[in-house]
């Protein structure tokens, strides 16, 4: 049995680097909402400073020989999760130069500032040299990781745990070919009037309406809050502190409601794990791609859904007045049009994944080291017009729209795709388990949303990271985990979606 005092020496370490990684949280959330342009000099040292702190404590030969002894010892199933999340941690911050790691947190910082600049004013070179430094650490984190065949999975596997290049191109192949006939479909319908009122929305109209909508879900106010960023994202800063941004456009309302819906799901998710494991390694999201199918389910299997709209646009109404004749199925049909678009938190759920695929063959050809940055803007352009048929008409709309890059996380991309393929799996189940899709839509009408989220806390967020991500997605499903990824429940609920409002 592990001795008392061996536990309590792993469960401290576990704890303060739990505390180390809420403060870069919180910082992160301060740098896109709140922090003046000035501070980011400053600020970007200070990261850098936490970052080092927090790499030294979890590369520690302490910590080390803590683990080790632990991993001799007869552990249950809880603890023993614990170590071997911690150990795989550890093992990736040992391979990892203190150097790397401070310079990596520094020029996330200043990235993010210059990004920031660079979108609001359509000027790629902004960001053209923070952008060539960050790639270039990258590839060196890559190459201190290791990898069996491609660079790109170093950084795949930060994300999502085993996930390779080669194991996820089946999956992407899978969706374009089943997505395909429903697209061609509704490029043959041609364009139409399925569009919500232009507005103009006043912002704090708005807001308030994303607040409201926010605490009917499930989103614990008193336990986050609602900002507005120019990218939507969530940050878990600690218990009962996960916070959530939205992008509001005057003109169209649907990317802030949309955009709320999906951060809010990632929210619930973090705000459903268990709070006795809140300070060790397991307290967390499995992977990026089961978070993501959190997000992608309330924005897509219930915020896309007639249903939702039915019970939910009488109370659009009373904050949204360029709504007054607007009917349920005006905005379902709305937020559900097929139309290829240049960028992708504004993407239809059909053509999303092109989106998605465009960022994928981009990475791949960063990491082997195919495309100087320089370049960019051009490839990016051009895959946008093989995969999608569009070019954007600016760099804002193009290779700079996402904020990823700028923080350095290669390799995130591919898990809203592998979000978007598990959100329908669990979609499904939890559709079977709560009674038919008769019961679920009854639910969603009536604005009882506590029944599907009793079911994802039940079976996907109390879970946390005790289990593979595959085997997470298996237990709730109820299926076998295997390492390929099944498409079938997401390309059959698109085509029974959309091939009715497409004529197919």
């Amino acid at each position: 049995m592990t001795t008392d005092s061996t536990w309590e020496d792993f469960a401290a370490r576990m704890r303060e680097l739990r505390h180390l990684d809420s403060m870069s949280s919180l910082m992160g959330w301060d740098e896109q909402t709140m922090m003046p342009p000035k501070a980011a000099p400053g600020r970007a040292s200070v990261s850098g400073t936490l970052a080092a702190i927090e790499h030294e404590r979890m590369a520690s030969t302490e910590y080390g020989a803590v683990i080790d002894k632990l991993e001799q010892e007869s552990l249950g199933e809880t603890r023993r999760s614990m170590v071997e999340l911690a150990k795989r941690k550890r093992d990736q911050a040992v391979k990892m130069p203190a150097r790397l790691v401070r310079d990596l947190a520094e020029t996330s910082s200043r990235s993010q500032a210059a990004w920031i600049e660079a979108r609001s004013k359509d000027d790629f070179s902004i960001f053209q040299p923070l952008l060539q430094r960050m790639f270039d650490l990258k590839a060196e984190q890559a190459e201190a990781l290791g990898y069996e065949k491609e660079p790109y999975d170093a950084h795949l596997d930060l994300f999502e745990r085993g996930a390779t290049a080669e194991m996820l191109r089946p999956m992407f192949d899978s969706v374009a070919a089943g997505l395909t006939p429903v697209i061609e479909a509704a490029r043959a319908h041609g364009d139409d009037d399925r569009v919500l009122p232009r507005g103009p929305y006043e912002v704090q109209a708005v807001l308030a309406y994303c607040n409201d909508l926010l605490e009917r879900l499930g989103y614990d106010m008193e336990a986050g809050r609602l900002d507005v960023s120019a990218h939507p994202f969530t940050s878990e800063i600690g218990p009962g502190d996960v916070r959530v941004t939205t992008r509001v456009d005057t003109g169209n309302v649907q990317e802030a409601i949309l955009g709320t819906l999906h951060e809010m799901g990632h929210a619930l998710y973090h705000m459903g794990l268990r709070d006795d494991w809140a300070e060790t390694t397991i307290g967390e999201s499995v992977s990026l791609g089961v978070d993501e199918s959190q997000s992608r389910l309330w924005e897509n299997q219930v915020g896309r859904s007639l249903a939702f709209w039915e019970g939910e646009l009488p109370k659009a109404k009373q904050s949204l007045r360029p709504w007054t004749d607007t009917t349920p199925e005006d905005v379902y049909r709305a937020v559900n049009r097929v139309r290829p678009s240049l960028v992708r938190v504004k993407a239809d759920e059909v053509t999303y994944p092109l989106h998605v695929a465009v960022r994928f063959e981009l990475e791949l050809a960063i990491s082997r080291g195919e495309i100087p940055v320089a370049d960019l803007p051009t490839a990016w352009n051009e895959s946008m017009k093989r995969h999608l048929g569009i070019e954007p008409p600016s760099d804002a709309d193009g290779v700079l729209q996402d904020v990823h890059w700028s923080l350095g996380y290669l390799g995130y991309f591919p898990t809203y795709l592998i979000g978007s393929v598990y959100s329908a799996a669990l979609f499904e189940a939890a559709t079977q388990a709560l009674g038919g899709a008769d019961k679920v839509d009854a639910q969603l009408r009536a604005g009882e949303f506590a029944p599907l989220l009793g079911w994802l806390r039940t079976n996907v967020h109390e879970v946390g990271s005790l289990k593979l991500p595959a085997e997470v997605i298996a237990g709730a499903t109820g299926k076998r985990a295997a390492q390929e990824i099944d498409t079938a429940p997401f390309v059959s609920y698109i085509r029974n979606k959309y091939g009715p409002l497409y004529g197919m």
